[in-house]
């Protein structure tokens, strides 16, 4: 999986990633999220995951985003995805991400 993550200002992360979010990837890509947060020159509010060349997404790699989602709301930050396909919403609906989660 590649991922590229920029700062732009304003406090906010930009996270672009591609290929499948599974077991192999998904611990790679939480990581680094939370490193870039941690690593911030600023004080990271909003966090917006870009989905739209992400083609499969497991349950763990569910557990990530949620962890992503716990990490940012204790910091009182916000997590956004953007750009999931119908086939990936599906997967955040079965789980209930939904209804927490923000989908633009």
């Amino acid at each position: 999986m590649d991922i590229s993550i920029k700062n732009t200002g304003l406090n906010v992360l930009y996270v672009l990633g591609s290929g499948r979010l599974d077991l192999d990837s998904a611990v790679e890509y939480g990581t680094k999220v939370k490193d870039a947060i941690e690593d911030s020159n600023e004080i990271i509010e909003q966090v917006i995951l870009d989905f739209s060349q992400i083609t499969f997404i497991s349950s763990f790699g569910l557990k990530v985003v949620l962890e992503l989602y716990k990490h940012l709301k204790a910091q009182n930050g916000v997590l956004k995805l953007k750009n999931v396909s119908e086939g990936l919403m599906a997967s955040f609906r079965m789980v209930g991400f939904d209804k927490f989660l923000i989908f633009e």
